[in-house]
């Protein structure tokens, strides 16, 4: 809903834009006329949208520009109605390239259209080498979008200038855009309604994880300390090891959130294809997007990509899953952030390549929960107003065998039950059918199992029946 100060702020943002419109409009008129008149250009107000935008990047006055400049040709044409006119002269085509819908007679400007208007003659191939670098951050960050207009053209100069939807709202006063903010963007921002501090796990993780911790806590002032940043090593490799549902997203998750450090969590149905090269360009998309923002990449099921490089190739498929593994080793070690990789694979030594061993800074494992652990996520799961029957706590806890994920899942369930039937306590009778639905999904047998039974037990319990056939470890 549009409050009274949202309007406010969003009349002061479009009051901004509109004076570097202005000033882009002067500078294309004083074009046309050969006017020498030097324009008179004040700095840029920083509490406004742009101009914190400027002030994060570090934006010249130029980069600013050119941000105006990929909004006015789609948002304000009338600004271009010389360029209209003087595309019908060949010599005008040549010099400052564009393109001409004929159908609604709009000038749609190049970026070689922006470089001869725009930058003085003497700067102009330095500025195209800043916009063609990886590296430049209005292109990197997804803020401008850089299209052909022909399919057959792949030139630079003629690739046409876009500002990307979500930062043109932010223009005009809207919130500012998160790293994923495309659609088709392969990783997405991870949040979570709890703390660290809440999240249930052995004191033995809780203390591992205090070197991520300590990190989290020092990379903000590493920056500021650039003698010091070079002899830190800049990629930072953590693996989170253990069993499904038992607190590895949900710890990179919240530890972000407690640090200010959001954590992006890979979409592996977006970068894995049957196309060759299509996997290096989607992670390269991903790396290069967040290089140089505090944030975390956490890649779930890592144990999926991050294989042992075949010594033996004998097919075409073991060739290219060779260069992808070997793109992601070489891509990890020149990475400036931290990684998180989750498995549900117990010793991901015996599973990954040696390359990759060394790259890794610390191991974590997160173990199946015990008695004491489950207690406390069964008494967490439970908001305020209802009650488990006396008792039921221990004997839920203390006679099966379930992770934070399923306990949280059957709790959910219950809660709805409750709610239609108008009920404040949990007995047995109504927990029932949820429990066996858990084991049911994970192909466990529904039955009691303290943590005291026989290992070939707790196996099936904990991770199915499966995993007692095929020796898969805890």
């Amino acid at each position: 809903m549009e409050t009274l100060e949202t309007r406010k702020d969003i009349n002061s943002n479009e009051q901004i834009l509109s004076s570097r419109v202005l000033i882009l409009k002067q500078i294309i008129e004083k074009h046309f006329k050969n006017d020498d008149t030097k324009i008179s250009i004040s700095p840029i107000d920083l509490n406004s949208n742009l101009g914190q935008l400027s002030q994060k990047y570090r934006l010249t006055l130029e980069e600013e520009l050119l941000i105006i400049f990929a909004y006015s040709w789609e948002f304000l044409p009338e600004l271009f109605l010389p360029f209209v006119e003087g595309f019908k002269k060949v010599n005008f085509r040549t010099n400052f390239g564009g393109f001409l819908e004929k159908e609604r007679e709009i000038f749609i400007p190049t970026l070689k259209t922006f470089l001869m208007i725009c930058i003085p003659k003497k700067d102009r191939n330095a500025f195209l080498l800043k916009v063609a670098s990886p590296t430049f951050p209005l292109i990197k960050d997804g803020i401008i979008e850089l299209s052909h207009y022909s399919k057959n053209n792949d030139n630079l100069l003629d690739q046409k200038l876009k500002v990307a939807n979500n930062y043109i709202e932010y223009l005009i006063g809207g919130e500012s855009p998160r790293l994923d903010h495309e659609i088709d963007f392969p990783a997405r921002l991870t949040t979570s309604k709890m703390s660290f501090e809440k999240v249930i796990l052995p004191n033995e993780t809780k203390k591992e994880l205090e070197s991520l911790e300590l990190l989290l806590k020092v990379r903000p002032l590493l920056k500021e300390k650039k003698e010091l940043y070079s002899y830190i090593k800049s990629n930072q490799l953590f693996v989170f090891t253990g069993s499904p549902g038992t607190g590895k997203s949900l710890t990179a998750t919240t530890l972000g959130q407690d640090y200010n450090v959001p954590t992006y969590t890979l979409d592996i149905s977006r970068v894995v294809s049957r196309y060759v090269g299509d996997f290096e360009k989607a992670m390269e998309r991903i790396f290069t997007r967040l290089e140089g923002h505090n944030c975390i990449l956490f890649i779930d099921e890592a144990d999926s990509i991050f294989t042992k490089r075949n010594e033996n190739v004998n097919e075409a498929k073991d060739k290219y899953s060779n260069q992808e593994m070997s793109y992601l080793l070489q891509r990890l070690e020149t990475f400036d952030g931290i990684v998180i990789l989750a498995s549900n694979v117990t010793d991901i030594r015996t599973h990954v390549d040696k390359a990759m061993l060394r790259r890794i800074n610390h191991i974590i494992e997160f173990p199946f929960p015990l008695a004491k652990e489950r207690y406390l996520l069964w008494a967490t799961a439970l908001p305020k107003g209802y009650i488990y029957k006396e008792g039921l706590l221990e004997e839920l806890s203390q006679n099966y065998q379930l992770s934070g994920a399923n306990i949280s899942s059957i709790i959910s369930e219950v809660l709805i039950k409750l709610i239609h039937d108008n009920h404040k306590e949990i007995t047995f009778e109504i927990v029932e059918p949820y429990l066996k639905k858990e084991f049911y999904k994970r192909d466990s047998t529904y039955r009691v199992c303290p943590d005291t039974a026989p290992g070939a037990a707790l196996i099936e319990q904990r991770l199915g029946r499966t995993a007692v056939h095929t020796g898969r470890r805890m």
